[in-house]
C-alpha cells in the first residue's frame, strides 16, 4: 500500500512542465521556464529519487537549478529532500538524456538542510506542498543571506509554484515574483518509466 501511494505521487510530481502559456500572455512579468523532474532508477540511490533541472527556454543548456530529490513518506506526508550534486555541470542535459546520469551516484551529494518539501494529498490526485518549517532553508542573494519560503500545488496536469526569499533579521521580502505564482502545464510525463522500470 505504501509503495502504491508513493508511485502515484511520483507520477504526478515527475514530468516536463512549462509555463509557456503564462509567459506568452504576460511576457513582461513572466519568463518562459521549463522544469524537468526525471525519475532515477531505484538502484541509483537505493530509494525513489529524481533528477531535476530548471531552465529558461531561451537557454536550455544552462539550467539555473539542478538537484537530486529523494522521496519518502512519513505521517501521511510525501517528503522530497533536496540535494546538491558535486560537479553538477557534467550532468547538464540529463533531464533530456538519461544516459548522462548513468554515473551520477558516484558523485557526492550535499543535503540542503531545512529545504525539504512536504506534500499532502488534499483531494484525490491534488497535492499541496510547503517547505519544511523553521525558516532554515538559506539562499545567498547578492550580499544578502535569505531564508526561503515555497508553496506548491500539483496534480497530473499542472504545477503551480511560488518561491520567495526574506531577510533573516527583518523578514523583509528580498526576492520572488511580484506578480503571483508561476503556473506550469505538464507537457510530458514519465509514467511508463515508473511503471515498468522503477526498481
Amino acid at each position: 500500500m505504501r509503495k502504491k501511494i508513493l508511485l502515484e505521487f511520483a507520477k504526478v510530481i515527475s514530468g516536463i512542465f512549462s509555463n509557456k502559456e503564462q509567459a506568452l500572455n504576460n511576457p513582461r512579468n513572466f519568463a518562459h521556464i521549463q522544469i524537468h523532474i526525471r525519475p532515477l532508477f531505484f538502484k541509483t540511490y537505493k530509494c525513489f529519487a529524481f533528477y531535476s533541472e530548471q531552465r529558461y527556454q531561451h537557454d536550455i543548456w544552462n539550467p539555473y537549478r539542478q538537484s537530486i530529490n529523494k522521496l519518502s513518506y512519513e505521517k501521511e506526508s510525501f517528503i522530497l529532500s533536496n540535494h546538491k550534486i558535486d560537479n553538477q555541470e557534467r550532468f547538464t542535459g540529463g533531464a533530456l538524456d538519461i544516459s548522462l546520469l548513468e554515473n551520477i551516484s558516484k558523485y557526492k551529494l550535499y543535503k540542503k538542510s531545512g529545504c525539504s518539501m512536504h506534500f499532502k494529498e488534499r483531494n484525490p490526485g491534488d497535492y499541496s506542498g510547503t517547505i519544511e518549517s523553521g525558516c532554515k532553508c538559506y539562499i545567498q542573494y547578492g550580499e544578502d543571506k535569505t531564508y526561503v519560503t515555497s508553496k506548491v500545488k500539483v496534480n497530473k496536469n499542472t504545477l503551480i509554484t511560488e518561491d520567495c526569499g526574506y531577510e533573516l533579521e527583518t523578514d523583509k521580502k528580498i526576492w520572488g515574483s511580484e506578480f503571483g505564482p508561476l503556473i506550469f502545464k505538464k507537457i510530458d510525463n514519465f509514467d511508463s518509466f515508473i511503471d515498468d522500470n522503477w526498481e
